[in-house]
């Protein structure tokens, strides 16, 4: 689906509509903790969420935990939940080559990384890594399911969205309560400046790591100078978009699809048709380029991004609070 622009809209009168139907979302909510059993498990379970449906920036932060434990020594295996998919397994161990309608697009990324599992039951994802040697373990979101205790909870926050107009789904995209969350964090990862942190975050004394985003550089010199149509199909296309414009790259044309969306190969010969017409460059996320059909990635450029923060301040955090919990 697509993120609804009220949302991030303080004034709306679909807010206000909707508004008296958070108080269903709130109660299901707690409902759904209360009735959860507690997994305890032996090795590290690190789980990196939001309050927020979506958009906040959860993959690129695993996918760099993952390289910096597996540098330590550790066997990191990333746990991922199914969710709308053709697949009747409750367990799937991911590889370069599984169908993105299968396992999705953001597992087949962590999948180049570590071990990848997409999953029906995350309890059972990790009991079945742990089989298979992992000696830590990384939940892809997670972080209001109360059924698998965690080591360490990561709260991703990104300076674009922050919380939205605040309100809970579906008046809008918080699920659960700002306080509430950010109190459940052990750890924050802003995707901005210290400038820009939002009150709720400054206010809550959490340690934060601040999280700079960059553009592969062997991809920004491929299409620098040229002009470009650029696709997408995430929660929060503009933050894509703006980064295209940041680098300074000549965006003439958008496309713009649903998070998580498929590609047709109508849709793609529509995009390519035209990009070929008007003489630009067809460019998309590594996230969408994982689901481009793979006679069609000839004509497509994808851009892998990185990402920085202090890694000193988080590991020795992690030693000091795993050491602490044992």
């Amino acid at each position: 689906m697509r993120t609804p622009k009220f949302w991030y809209q303080d004034k709306s009168v679909y807010k206000i509509f909707l508004f008296p139907f958070t108080f269903l979302w709130l109660l299901g909510y707690f409902l759904n903790k209360k009735r959860k059993k507690i997994y305890s498990f032996n090795i590290p379970i690190i789980c990196v969420g939001n309050i927020i449906a979506g958009g906040a920036g959860k993959t690129p932060i695993v996918i760099k935990l993952a390289e910096i434990f597996k540098k330590k020594g550790h066997t990191v295996h990333i746990i991922k939940k199914q969710y709308k998919n053709s697949s009747k397994k409750k367990i799937i161990k991911v590889s370069n080559n599984s169908p993105p309608n299968i396992v999705g697009d953001e597992p087949l990324l962590t999948a180049k990384v570590t071990h990848t599992w997409v999953v029906k039951v995350r309890s059972k994802g990790i009991q079945a890594a742990i089989k298979k040697g992992a000696t830590l373990i990384i939940l892809d979101d997670g972080y209001q399911d109360y059924s698998v205790k965690k080591d360490l909870n990561i709260l991703t926050v990104n300076q674009n969205q922050n919380f939205g107009n605040e309100n809970i789904i579906p008046a809008g995209p918080l699920r659960e309560k700002i306080r509430k969350g950010i109190n459940r964090a052990d750890f924050i990862f802003f995707y901005g400046t210290k400038n820009n942190l939002n009150p709720y975050l400054s206010e809550s004394n959490k340690p934060i790591a601040y999280v700079k985003i960059e553009a592969d550089k062997a991809a920004v010199e491929k299409i620098k100078n040229k002009n470009i149509l650029a696709f997408c199909g995430i929660a929060h296309p503009e933050n894509f978009f703006g980064l295209l414009r940041y680098y300074n790259f000549n965006l003439i044309r958008k496309f713009i699809y649903p998070d998580h969306y498929f590609y047709s190969k109508h849709d793609l010969i529509k995009m390519i048709s035209e990009s070929e017409k008007k003489n630009l460059s067809l460019v998309t996320t590594e996230k969408d380029y994982v689901k481009v059909n793979k006679n069609f990635r000839n004509k497509i450029f994808s851009i892998p991004l990185k990402i920085k923060f202090n890694e000193n301040k988080f590991y020795n955090f992690f030693l000091k609070k795993i050491s602490a919990d044992v």
